[in-house]
């Protein structure tokens, strides 16, 4: 097992994901990506087998890297900024994303992280499947 955390901007991740997975001669069917997602609410996980990015930038280059979607993968739900009647822009959008928790986030995200620690702990004992079936 090898746990790694990109040091590059999220829009450049697959540069780190593709050369760990090559270097240590990874199959992608064992490869599982975990990331933040605004189409998610607060706190909640989802476990997918593969399937696009959507929309994610980070998960666009590991993709784009790879060349495949056929990955498992992670995401974690951080809900969407509140934008009332108009649409936020692009700057917004980052600025919500790198911004920290609230006190009130942070409660309920504290839980999220142990859940999503045994949901790793599935995937790697049983597999992606049982950890769909008892995560989603």
């Amino acid at each position: 097992m090898l746990l790694a955390k990109p040091g590059t901007f999220v829009n450049l991740s697959g540069k780190s994901v593709g050369g760990l997975v090559h270097k240590h001669n990874i199959p992608v069917s064992d490869l599982l990506v975990i990331y933040d997602d605004l189409d998610l609410p607060l706190g909640k996980i989802r476990l997918r087998q593969s399937g696009s990015s959507g929309g994610h930038k980070g998960m666009n280059s590991i993709i784009s890297t790879l060349g495949s979607e056929d990955f498992p993968r992670i995401r974690v739900g951080i809900g969407r900024p509140q934008a009332g009647e108009q649409s936020l822009s692009e700057d917004a959008i980052v600025n919500y994303v790198l911004s920290n928790f609230s006190p009130q986030e942070e409660a309920i995200i504290r839980p999220v992280i142990a859940t999503v620690s045994e949901a790793i702990d599935c995937f790697l004992s049983q597999g992606i499947e049982a950890a769909m079936s008892k995560f989603n």
